[in-house]
């Protein structure tokens, strides 16, 4: 008794070999079929692209240079803008240091104001008494 799998490797008259003998039977009407194979030295025959193919190559050609572009703007609009925001910085940093500058040179005002009017109403009081 053969077992299957000897049957299935193959010989001139197994299975496989029936396979083979009926596959070109059946493949011999088949006229396209030679056509699929291409020899090593033949080269595939190149499609000739239609008017609407060309067309979206030259559209997408056009969006690629208008990318570029674009993109060349935002860089040079992002790099602007970064100035800017250090600019926008140091004008802040720059606000806050002379408004406390501004601000304790207000409270001196002020102190040197009230020393000035405590200094009159002692004066008055004295010119009250004189008088």
């Amino acid at each position: 008794m053969e077992r299957k799998d000897e049957e299935l490797r193959g010989s001139n008259n197994g299975v496989i070999g029936g396979y083979h003998k009926w596959l070109k039977v059946r493949t011999q009407g088949i006229v396209w079929l030679p056509m699929l194979k291409i020899s090593s030295g033949e080269e595939a025959e190149v499609l000739e692209e239609s008017e609407e193919v060309q067309a979206l190559k030259v559209g997408h050609e056009r969006m690629r240079v208008i990318k570029k572009k674009l993109k060349t703007v935002v860089t040079r609009v992002r790099k602007e803008c970064d100035e800017l925001k250090d600019v926008n910085k140091t004008t802040a940093e720059a606000l806050e240091q002379e408004t406390k500058r501004a601000q304790k040179e207000e409270w001196g005002r002020n102190k040197f104001r009230r020393a000035l009017w405590g200094s009159n109403n002692k004066l008055k009081l004295q010119r009250a008494e004189r008088d």
